[in-house]
């Protein structure tokens, strides 16, 4: 058998070794999660907002159970009866006109040991009101409950939107933070050249390790206040906390409201608001329910009794009963009941008045927080490019020896709670923005393919 060149050899070994060892690609970064993409995260699976739905559904079944109390109820019963003796009838002498001994006649009716059957069909005909009333406190129920839902989706989504320009403001304060240790450790190397240089005192350089140092300190919290914001934003989008989210650096589009517009939208828009409309007349339907305890309700029954029994004629016997069932006193028991379901309707007027001013309280503070940051971001974006300035020319004074190291040291702090001043403005206004639209009752809207059914 011929052998291969040893050149092959040697080229095939070279190959082999080489793709060995060459890298594998980098895996790509995944993309990055805009708002709507986290919104979606967790209206799907956040667990406030599963609770929630459950309890929708807890209201819907309900609905099911007042809707049956329009319906008849049919019951059934089987049953084994053993007595000691058998039942017996007694007839005193002289009962009848046949003659007796002993002056008394007896014999059994049932038998010692049987069987029997029973089969009952109820309706209720008229209860004054009592059954409408509940059915109809349940639908009111079930759609403030569904109401519930939606102001648990808008607390959401509000949480959703800060933590997502919170997580954003975080970033960015990082890169001040890794700025400034950057620029401090350009100027410790200029301080160490001129001191090495016999222009400058030493002092110099330890002031400059010094603000090195605290700079390091700020940019490690900075690095950790990212993570921690950011793992806060994972557990409300129901992902793992340590997951490296990555978010798109985006602003929330709104049109500019007036305060007047804002409130009157908020008014008609918000959950809470409705949510309490329904349950004042939900309660005042249980007022009716509970006062339909002082009269009598009217019912229809039709059924059919068996009993295995030797003694009697007919072992099955149907019956047909038009009956009335009225509990005359309770002791002031009802009477409390319907006293305490109107004072629940007072209460809930009370708490409705009081959550109407605290929506126009909440339209109030979020409209001010707008104008408030619109003012702060054009305050301080010319405040950037001067403290920007003033470092450089601090710098350039520090290198011709006719500043101080105190000067460069001080424009970079200026610089960099310039720069803190200007990331924070600009996301909380993203923040206030947000805020408006929740108290709106509007910040649905940010997700609007997710709006429920019974939403306007």
């Amino acid at each position: 058998m011929r052998l291969l060149n040893p050149r092959v050899w040697l080229l095939s070994g070279l190959l082999v070794w080489f793709l060995a060892v060459l890298p594998a690609k980098a895996a790509e970064p995944p993309g990055a999660l805009t708002l709507q993409e986290a919104l979606r995260l967790a209206w799907k699976a956040n667990p406030n907002m599963q609770i929630s739905r459950l309890q929708s559904l807890i209201a819907g079944e309900e609905v099911v159970r007042a809707r049956s109390g329009f319906l008849p109820t049919f019951k059934g019963e089987v049953s084994q009866t053993i007595n000691d003796n058998e039942i017996q009838t007694k007839i005193p002498a002289g009962a009848l006109p046949i003659p007796t001994q002993g002056g008394i006649i007896t014999f059994p009716t049932t038998n010692r040991n049987y069987w029997s059957s029973k089969m009952v069909l109820e309706q209720t005909i008229f209860d004054f009101w009592g059954t409408p009333s509940r059915y109809q406190a349940a639908v009111l129920g079930k759609s403030a409950s569904l109401l519930d839902t939606a102001k648990t989706r808008d607390d959401l989504f509000l949480n959703v939107a800060r933590g997502f320009f919170s997580t954003l403001r975080a970033q960015k304060l990082e890169i001040v933070a890794q700025q400034d240790v950057v620029s401090l450790k350009a100027h410790l190397k200029i301080a160490r050249d001129q001191h090495e240089f016999g222009v400058v005192t030493y002092n110099d350089v330890l002031q400059a390790e010094v603000s090195l140092a605290d700079a390091e300190q700020r940019l490690i919290v900075a690095k950790t206040d990212a993570i921690d914001i950011r793992s806060a934003l994972n557990k409300v989008m129901a992902l793992p906390v340590s997951t490296p989210t990555v978010l798109k650096d985006e602003k929330l589009e709104a049109r500019p409201w007036g305060l007047e517009e804002a409130t009157d939208t908020a008014v008609k828009q918000r959950s809470d608001l409705k949510a309490a409309s329904e349950r004042i007349s939900q309660q005042e339907k249980v007022v009716t329910q509970t006062r339909s305890k002082h009269f009598p309700r009217f019912y229809a029954q039709a059924g059919m009794n068996w009993q295995q029994n030797e003694f009697l004629l007919h072992d099955t016997t149907w019956f047909g009963i038009f009956g009335m069932q009225w509990t005359l006193f309770t002791g002031l028991d009802t009477k409390a009941q319907v006293a305490q379901a109107k004072l629940r309707v007072n209460q809930l007027k009370e708490q409705q008045r009081d959550l109407d001013d605290q929506v126009r309280l909440d339209v109030q503070n979020a409209y001010l927080r707008v104008k408030e940051t619109a003012d702060r971001i054009r305050a301080t974006e010319k405040a950037v490019t001067q403290g920007e300035e003033n470092l450089r020319l601090n710098e350039e004074r520090y290198k011709e020896q006719v500043g101080t190291a105190t000067d460069v040291i001080d424009a970079e702090t200026l610089l960099t709670r310039t720069r803190v001043n200007y990331w924070t403005a600009i996301y909380d206004h993203q923040m206030a923005k947000a805020e408006l639209l929740w108290a709106m009752g509007a910040i649905n809207d940010l997700l609007p393919q997710e709006k429920p059914k019974h939403a306007p």
